[in-house]
């Protein structure tokens, strides 16, 4: 991944867990495995069951980008 942007964790109950987060990819192939191994490493290390995955090229802005990156 060149970037990650838009990240947002937030509790759904005491024992469920959302997130959704914009990846910008080095390239612009489309990897639905890869997306899949990141929601399930979510899931696995973090407890987070429903993940949302935004992926990128980034050869078009996206509004939500910040303007510099922390």
């Amino acid at each position: 991944m060149k970037e990650v942007h838009d990240l947002d964790i937030w509790p759904l109950s005491t024992t469920s867990t959302a997130l959704t987060v914009h990846l910008v990819r080095a390239d612009d192939r489309i990897d639905d495995a890869l997306t899949a191994r990141i929601a399930d490493e979510l899931k696995t290390r973090f407890k987070i069951g429903l993940a949302t995955i935004q992926v990128e090229t980034g050869n078009a802005p996206c509004e939500l980008e910040p303007d510099h990156i922390v």
